[in-house]
């Protein structure tokens, strides 16, 4: 008997919870001294989901930088610095939307309010 469509595997991991947050948030290639910027459109523990005006290509490093809601991480005020890697490509439905990336976190850290400053 084959698993209904959309099933998991016993041995996979179940897909992380996402908040649906739209806030603006910093980007950039390793390397790159300029920070782009960008708006998510949901965050999980594993990754965020955001959209910018350049397109970034599957499997891309990328560093991130956003303040984290306090719905998110019950601390007002937390920046989140992360390096992360581009695992999917959300094309635009239409020419006046942006494209998306979905970025996996590779590591991150938080530095608290009186640490950190503005994105």
């Amino acid at each position: 008997m084959s698993p209904h469509p959309g099933s998991r595997s016993p041995d996979s991991e179940p897909r992380a919870a996402r908040f649906p947050i739209h806030m603006t948030m910093r980007y950039r290639t390793p390397g790159e001294t300029d920070w782009l910027e960008g708006e998510t459109e949901n965050i999980s523990r594993s990754g965020l989901l955001f959209r910018a005006p350049q397109m970034l290509e599957v499997n891309t490093p990328v560093e991130l930088k956003f303040n984290l809601p306090l719905e998110v991480g019950g601390e007002q005020g937390a920046l989140v610095l992360s390096l992360g890697r581009v695992v999917r490509t959300v094309m635009p439905p239409t020419s006046d939307v942006l494209p998306a990336a979905g970025v996996k976190f590779l590591n991150y850290r938080m530095l608290r309010r009186e640490d950190n400053g503005a994105i």
